[in-house]
């Protein structure tokens, strides 16, 4: 009885073992070259110092991408600074220099003042009207419709509540008190509303306020929430605040994308991206106002005193904010486009705000602006 294999056997079962192991390499050539040749590296610049805590934003963006991509998408993020200024974050993406860029549409307010309305806006939006109003009230559409002018699409990548409003050197108890003094903020609207209570307003990139404040060039700042106002500084070189926050009801940040740079990454990719900051989004805006709790004890511990803006104040400030929309919105088009998209938002959804009462959020403005396209 034969126990071994024929020469025969041999050599066929031999070509059966190497035509596996070949079709086994083939088939890892196949499914992984294409995943090593669509390895993207992309950089993304900020508009934010590395030390605000804003700038955890974008930095946990890149590593859920890469992540969830499997290491295909890689993105380098550059904090204000580093590659290039914060005032040159706009252009750098707008001409594909940068694919991605992490900022607030206020701060392009001096391209098209219609940008000061996608960033925060005195008297207007809260954090969640942002939310509800950029996916189901039109708002989506107004932001690409104004970065799209430039060479982009735009994301909202977290919105943080009321801010702090005016931190100061001196005691601001009032609308009155700020007459003469010089405070930093942004937006044109906000500016307007100092300059008719007599103040004069600066503009100072955010890594510049604490010096500004210690130096005594300005007699004040409005920046952001308690915890970014605690992460540049604010809580050694100020001992008085002023709120509520009416030049920031909410301050949304976002990511923009230069065109080109989309246009070219795969479909998955793309999905990857837009899922990655619906849940950066998600994260960062709820943490934005959770650490509020932590930073405004550490402003009290600090000896931090809080002064309040009286209803009369207040609603002389909508009024001063509802005459510089009008007047804005005759002036440009895009302005009107947007600002009318915020108020037919604020105008429909105030039937809900109003059934849900004490329960609810935001607030209904007091009055509303008489724009043209309002209905």
């Amino acid at each position: 009885m034969k126990t071994g294999r024929t020469t025969s056997e041999m050599k066929k079962m031999y070509g059966i073992i190497v035509g596996i192991v070949i079709a086994v390499f083939m088939n890892i050539a196949i499914f992984s070259a294409p995943s090593m040749a669509e390895t993207i590296k992309w950089r993304m610049v900020t508009t934010w110092p590395s030390y605000s805590a804003i700038n955890q934003e974008p930095v946990r963006l890149a590593k859920s991408i890469y992540e969830l991509s499997g290491g295909r998408l890689q993105i380098t993020v550059y904090a204000a600074g580093e590659l290039v200024p914060a005032q040159e974050v706009f252009d750098t993406v707008s001409r594909g220099a940068a694919e991605m860029g992490s900022d607030y549409a206020g701060y392009w307010a001096g391209k098209n003042s219609a940008f000061d309305l996608l960033g925060s806006y005195p008297m207007t939006l809260s954090q969640y009207d942002v939310i509800n109003w950029y996916i189901h009230g039109g708002g989506r559409e107004m932001y690409n419709y104004m970065y799209g002018k430039y060479n982009m699409i735009y994301f909202i990548d977290g919105i943080s509540p009321a801010a702090s409003c005016i931190r100061s050197r001196m005691p601001i108890r009032s609308l009155a008190d700020l007459k003469g003094k010089r405070i930093r903020l942004t937006g044109k609207a906000a500016s307007y509303v100092l300059q008719k209570a007599g103040a004069i307003p600066v503009s100072i990139a955010p890594a510049e306020i604490a010096q500004q404040l210690a130096a005594g060039t300005i007699d004040g700042a409005a920046y952001n929430t308690p915890s970014i106002d605690w992460s540049i500084g604010l809580g050694e070189v100020t001992k008085y605040n002023i709120g509520p926050a009416w030049n920031q009801p909410s301050s949304t940040g976002g990511i923009m994308i230069n065109k080109d740079a989309w246009s070219a990454l795969p479909p998955d990719l793309k999905k990857i991206i837009e899922v990655a900051i619906s849940e950066n989004n998600l994260v960062m805006t709820s943490l934005a106002e959770w650490d509020s709790v932590e930073h405004i004890n550490k402003f009290k511990a600090k000896g931090t005193q809080v002064f309040t803006f009286s209803a009369n104040d207040l609603r002389q400030i909508e009024q001063w904010v509802w005459e510089y929309i009008i007047e804005e919105a005759k002036k440009n088009p895009d302005y009107n486009k947007v600002v009318t998209s915020m108020f037919q938002y604020l105008k429909d959804f105030s039937v809900a705000r109003n059934y849900e009462g004490p329960f609810g959020q935001g607030r209904n403005p007091m009055t509303l602006p008489n724009l043209p396209d309002l209905k």
